[in-house]
């Protein structure tokens, strides 16, 4: 029965892997795969594994795998029918697959809890105060070359039609963030005033964003120490800081996504912090006074960050609310520290989303922006000619043009719907907000699967690892009426071609290119945090918390499903993230 068991499981993994990856029958390869599979689900029902596992480890394993699993299905069905098209074996091939799937993802997370657990990451690196400083300098001098390419930096046309709020071409909108839009007016006018010329205003920004990105990192570098990391870990920071080719590009790219990922990767370092300082004792006498220096380096990063990724990105601020409540259980024998934090940092930010808006009289996004997802799942239903009712037709039709609607639908973007919302049925959304929701809801029952494809195909990027996303790919000043223009201080065709294979590696190099992929880093942040919980210590599942909360709230709406800088605070933070399940206090405690 044993042999039956082993043999079985490994047959409906390799069904699974075979379907997945397009293997036919036939392929001889399939026995290889099968030997592979019994010899190593054989090790997995060892007593050395099954003797370990607990039940909050099956616990965790069982929901993440359901989860993969969802999430693999979901982005590869298609795939995994192939030609297939009756529903009898379509439901079979899925769920064969599903099983097999399963099998894989629940004993590969029950090997990684274990075999993760026992790491030793903390216990002997170096505790030099110049290290950060250190950090912070080789980033620079690595994100230079960028600078002076880019000079005086990357702007699209999102970055420019900040500019033209920033010099009063355009109206002020909060549609790009006002207080971005705020903090490029301040050096622009600054180095306007200084030069006369624009593009100098524009640079200082620039190198203000490259600066603080780069404190960043040293403050992150500094928190590792703080927690003991050891020496490679502390190098392999560095690098992945300095040397990652995306960190350089983005360093210097007039976005307000930069920024928003320096402050939340600041917010996740500080809260880290916390932890190390032994405020999540066991008792609240065994809880540290706040010294006089943490002031300036624990909560002043942690109220400012907090509140900047807030202020910067709307979902930023989803997250961080969401987060509150389980920080606040997290470290509560030191309410009376957190809680005043946290009041004071929700305080702000609520006056100037609304009081400080509503007096300058700053317009926020239309309705329509935040409609990405159902008006793509509505316009999946026209495009692909599926029956309407009558009243379903004239409702759709107050809103787009349908037969537009036809040509210009794009399954990975929005835009182009929302344009033509904009153009035709605006007006109508906002006087009939609940009638387009039951409209909706009413159609996606009739039509679930066109739905269905239209949330895949809308969203995928951000929970599947296998997406190709473009990263690095914009360059100098976009075309503009304002007379701005790119003024590389370094260029040539070598130029062009290093910075062309260094984008270009991660489509060519194994393993390297998970780095690049966003729904990989959701998957990882989600190992993390299990192996934290799974570790007795759910401050480090924390730290992991405010990132899940980021990339899901993409999920619910997103404008296209790959764009990286949306996802990018998820990157930046990483070596936070990797170390989280292995920090505790001084004291040890967790």
């Amino acid at each position: 029965m044993y042999y039956i068991k082993i043999f079985v499981k490994s047959f409906l993994s390799l069904f699974a892997i075979m379907r997945i990856a397009g293997m036919s029958t036939k392929n001889p390869c399939s026995i290889i795969l099968l030997l592979i599979l019994l010899y190593v689900f054989t090790k997995l029902h060892s007593d050395h594994v099954e003797g370990r596992i607990i039940p909050g480890d099956m616990t965790l394993s069982t929901i993440l795998s359901v989860l993969f699993s969802i999430f693999t299905l979901s982005a590869q069905y298609h795939a995994i029918l192939g030609s297939t098209t009756s529903l009898l074996f379509c439901a079979a091939i899925l769920l064969f697959t599903g099983v097999g799937l399963l099998l894989i993802y629940y004993y590969l997370l029950i090997w990684f809890l274990q075999t993760a657990s026992d790491l030793q990451l903390t216990g002997s690196g170096y505790s030099y105060a110049w290290i950060p400083f250190l950090t912070a300098l080789v980033c620079l001098l690595c994100w230079l070359p960028y600078f002076l390419y880019e000079y005086p930096g990357v702007m699209t046309p999102d970055s420019i039609n900040q500019y033209a709020q920033v010099i009063g071409a355009y109206e002020l909108s909060n549609h790009h963030s006002i207080v971005h839009t705020a903090l490029i007016g301040i050096f622009y006018n600054t180095g306007l005033s200084l030069t006369g010329d624009p593009h100098t205003g524009l640079a200082l920004y620039t190198i203000a964003q490259m600066l603080f990105m780069a404190y960043v990192a040293g403050y992150v570098v500094r928190t590792l120490q703080k927690a003991e990391v050891i020496t490679p870990v502390l190098f392999l920071t560095i690098c992945f800081y300095a040397l990652m080719p995306y960190n350089g590009a983005y360093a210097v790219t007039i976005w307000k996504d930069i920024p928003f990922a320096g402050c939340m990767t600041l917010f996740a370092a500080a809260l880290m912090r916390f932890l190390l300082r032994g405020s999540f004792a066991s008792s609240s006498d065994a809880v540290p006074k706040l010294r006089i220096s943490e002031y300036f380096t624990l909560l002043l990063p942690y109220v400012l960050s907090g509140i900047m990724l807030c202020l910067l990105r709307e979902n930023g601020w989803y997250a961080l609310v969401l987060s509150v409540p389980f920080i606040l259980v997290t470290y509560r024998k030191w309410s009376k520290v957190m809680i005043p934090v946290h009041l004071i940092l929700l305080i702000i930010v609520l006056f100037v989303k609304y009081p400080v808006m509503q007096v300058y009289e700053i317009p926020q996004a239309d309705f329509v922006e935040s409609l990405s997802i159902p008006i793509q799942q509505l316009a999946r239903v026209v495009v692909n000619g599926e029956p309407l009712s009558e009243s379903e037709t004239v409702f759709l039709d107050q809103l787009m043009d349908l037969e537009q609607t036809v040509t210009m639908y794009q399954p990975n973007l929005s835009d182009n719907i929302k344009n033509l919302i904009r153009q035709k049925g605006n007006h109508y959304l906002e006087s009939h907000k609940i009638d387009f929701f039951k409209m909706w809801l009413f159609i996606g029952i009739s039509h679930p699967k066109a739905y269905f494809d239209a949330y895949v195909a809308q969203t995928n990027g951000f929970w599947y690892p296998d997406v190709n996303c473009e990263v690095g790919l914009s360059d100098g000043i976009y075309p503009n009426e304002f007379d701005l223009y790119w003024q590389p201080i370094i260029k040539g065709n070598m130029i062009i071609k290093i910075k062309e294979i260094l984008f270009k590696l991660p489509d060519i190099i194994p393993l390297y290119g998970l780095l690049w992929s966003i729904g990989f880093i959701l998957w990882s942040i989600l190992l993390l945090a299990a192996l934290s919980l799974h570790m007795g210590r759910p401050a480090g599942a924390l730290v992991c918390l405010p990132f899940i909360l980021l990339i899901v709230t993409l999920c619910i709406a997103t404008r296209t499903a790959t764009e990286f800088r949306y996802a990018y605070a998820a990157f930046y933070a990483l070596p936070l993230l990797v170390m989280s399940p292995f920090v505790s206090d001084k004291n040890g405690s967790r």
